[in-house]
């Protein structure tokens, strides 16, 4: 084992130097961690298109041959002047890193298809997952033991994959084999997260792997260089080699995340669509998204212990080891990145959207805005829904509970973020988020002056009620009086003597009804 001080070196930074390409061909870009990303000139980079017509957002590491180092062991300082790495032509030197690209970093994306390069592929296919149904389904039907890791599941199924108990399940993981020391799997495991994650820049004292024989890391010892004479000579330290672990061509690996995310490790694009099917068959799923609305990262790796450096060119991963919590880190980068791939499409959707796109035009041409009010909340509540999700609800900005505990995870899963292009792609989105604030601003105005048009306008008809109702008053008045007027002019008045007698008294009632007769 490992001595303490080694143990607590693993959480210190690795410092990269800057990896330069030979003779005329592109530079490569490293990302040391203390260094901020700078992005790529994307001139040459096309943009992909969806159905519809419109251009849907990708990170441009996708096409623009991006080179990044995945940090393993802590180190100071490359061992200078010395092809590390004779079978990827890799040369350190005082001036820096030159990499000449590995046969399978040269291929394209379909060519490591048909070369038979092992998978690694992200899918988004619902907003969550239920985990604790998803575990238990799982354990029963596909015959395997998920370990719980905070909002992360990890499963391991030993291939080849078998039908299913039940009719209506597709796959389940083969029997388990136990190691050639007679350790489980599952023993193999717990050994290696009490070890914790250590790389192996450097090579044991005795030139032999510190790897058992399934990949997991069981001790480290790095080799002391020493200085042989005055010129600073240094003692080369012995080539590793490891034969290929047939427990690696025998597993495959899912990780499957709360958010509605599953990463798989070595299995075939049939074999992850029979393992979505099942969980989405067993209501797992919360609400699933359409297959055509998913979103998903296609990448390959390849374990190469000889390698001078894990890395990632070309979509291409380059492990030296099988570690489990490797894995783990990488997969929570690459969640992210695909969940952040699906608000990037969101995004793209409602700004591209036809209703959104007539209202500058409308502005222009017409200089009013005809949108009924329904209309423009329901478009003021999807752009602000997208926002919400990016930087508070979702897991894009949040830093899982994994690396709390495991720090020497940390450098590894920043690495991994860095060559997805999380930080600029969530700022980007932000961007355009903002501008369509303005946007936001404009309805928001256009419904504000809407109703106190309608307030207004109530208020003009009111008074113009209140005018006809006095106007109306006033000419019944003025009936009423003429009508009384003219009552006067017919009746002459009669003449009363007061006091008057009963014989007066009756002669004017007398007149009052032969006038009335009239």
């Amino acid at each position: 084992m490992a001595s303490s001080s080694d143990r607590s070196n693993t959480s210190r930074k690795a410092s990269i130097s800057a990896l330069l390409s030979r003779g005329n061909r592109q530079a490569l870009s490293s990302i040391p961690e203390a260094t901020p990303l700078v992005r790529r000139p994307s001139g040459g980079v096309t943009l992909l298109n969806n159905a519809d017509g419109g251009i849907k957002a990708q990170r441009t590491s996708k096409t623009s041959q991006k080179l990044v180092v995945l940090p393993s062991e802590p180190q100071t300082k490359p061992i200078l002047g010395e092809l590390v790495d004779e079978s990827s032509e890799t040369l350190v030197t005082t001036k820096g890193t030159q990499e000449y690209k590995s046969e399978g970093e040269r291929m394209t994306k379909s060519e490591r298809e048909k070369a038979g390069f092992k998978r690694l592929t992200a899918y988004c296919v619902s907003e969550s997952l239920r985990m604790k149904l998803l575990a238990a389904f799982l354990k029963r039907e596909h015959n395997v033991a998920p370990r719980v890791y905070d909002e992360a599941l990890y499963v391991m199924y030993h291939l080849p994959l078998l039908p299913g108990y039940d009719p209506s399940v597709n796959v389940r993981s083969s029997v388990a084999a136990k190691s050639p020391g007679g350790k489980s799997f599952l023993r193999r495991l717990s050994e290696a997260e009490e070890n914790g994650y250590e790389g192996t820049y450097f090579a044991s004292e005795d030139g032999e792997d510190s790897f058992s024989t399934d990949g997991y890391i069981v001790s480290s010892s790095p080799l002391e260089t020493r200085i042989s004479n005055e010129q600073g000579e240094q003692q080369r330290p012995r080539r590793r080699t490891r034969a290929k672990s047939v427990s690696e061509e025998k597993i495959g690996e899912v990780i499957f995340f709360s958010y509605g995310v599953i990463v798989f490790f070595g299995l075939r694009e049939a074999q992850e669509r029979a393992i979505i099917e099942d969980i989405n068959t067993a209501g797992i799923l919360t609400r699933k998204f359409g297959e055509d609305a998913w979103e998903v990262e296609e990448c390959h790796f390849v374990y190469d212990p000889n390698t001078a450096y894990q890395r990632i060119y070309n979509d291409l991963f380059t492990f030296k080891s099988s570690s489990h919590l490797l894995k783990l880190s990488i997969a929570h980068a690459l969640a992210q990145s695909t969940l952040l791939a699906r608000y990037e499409s969101k995004a793209q959707g409602v700004l591209s959207d036809p209703q959104t796109t007539r209202i500058p035009r409308m502005l222009a041409s017409t200089g009013e805005l005809k949108l009924r009010r329904r209309d423009a909340l329901r478009l003021t509540g999807r752009l602000f829904q997208l926002r919400r999700d990016v930087n508070l609800v979702s897991n894009v900005l949040d830093v899982p509970e994994l690396f709390w505990s495991e720090a020497s995870l940390k450098d590894l899963y920043d690495a991994v973020r860095e060559y997805m292009e999380i930080g600029p792609r969530v700022h980007v989105l932000n961007e355009k988020l903002t501008v369509a604030n303005d946007l936001l601003d404009l309805i928001h105005g256009h419904l504000n002056n809407s109703a106190m048009e309608r307030i207004t306008w109530i208020i003009i008809w009111l008074i113009v009620v209140a005018c006809l109702v006095e106007f109306g008053e006033v000419l019944a008045r003025l009936i009423v009086n003429s009508t009384e007027k003219r009552k006067d002019a017919i009746l002459p008045p009669v003449p009363i003597d007061l006091p008057i007698s009963k014989e007066n008294a009756m002669a004017v009632l007398e007149r009052i009804m032969q006038g009335s007769k009239i």
